[in-house]
C-alpha cells in the first residue's frame, strides 16, 4: 500500500466514525476539541492533510453559523517513516510545454548524481522539506 493509498483510507475512516458522531478509533487528538466540535452540529468537512517523518495530522472542520469554524486535528503513527521525495536535479521541467522529462548524462555522472539523491532520504536531510510546500518548495506556516 502506497502512503496516499494509506492516508486515505485512514482520513475517509476517521471522517465516517466523525460524522457519526463517533470519536475517532485510532490516533491522538483533543477529546475537549472534540467534544466542542460536536456541539456545533454543523456539516462536517475534510480539512488539510500534513505529514511529519512519524506522523500524518488530518484536519477536519466544523464550520458553524455566526461563529467561527473550528479545526479538529487527529494524528495518526504510521507503519514507517515517512520521507519526501524531491524532484531530482537530472529531471527536465519544459515550462512552454509543461512536459517533464529525463536527461542524458555519463554513466559517472548519473551514477553521483544517483547517490546524491539517495543521501537526501536519510532522516537528517530529509527532516528539512518538511513543512515544506512541495508546489513552490518555499516553507509553510
Amino acid at each position: 500500500m502506497t502512503l496516499n493509498e494509506y492516508a486515505t483510507a485512514h482520513r475517509m475512516a476517521i471522517f465516517d466514525e466523525l460524522k457519526r458522531g463517533v470519536a475517532p478509533s485510532e490516533g491522538m487528538f483533543d477529546e475537549a476539541v472534540l467534544r466542542e466540535a460536536t456541539m456545533k452540529r454543523a456539516e462536517l468537512q475534510l480539512g488539510s492533510l500534513r505529514y511529519e517523518p512519524h506522523w500524518i495530522h488530518f484536519e477536519y472542520i466544523y464550520p458553524a453559523k455566526g461563529s467561527s469554524a473550528l479545526l479538529f486535528t487527529v494524528a495518526i503513527d504510521p507503519p514507517e517513516r515517512i520521507v519526501y521525495l524531491s524532484v531530482p536535479t537530472w529531471v527536465i521541467q519544459s515550462v512552454w510545454e509543461g512536459e517533464v522529462l529525463g536527461s542524458y548524462h555519463f554513466e559517472s555522472d548519473a551514477n553521483r548524481l544517483v547517490q546524491a539523491f539517495a543521501a537526501g532520504l536519510v532522516p537528517e536531510s530529509n527532516l528539512s522539506h518538511f513543512g515544506e510546500d512541495p508546489t513552490t518548495g518555499g516553507r509553510g506556516a
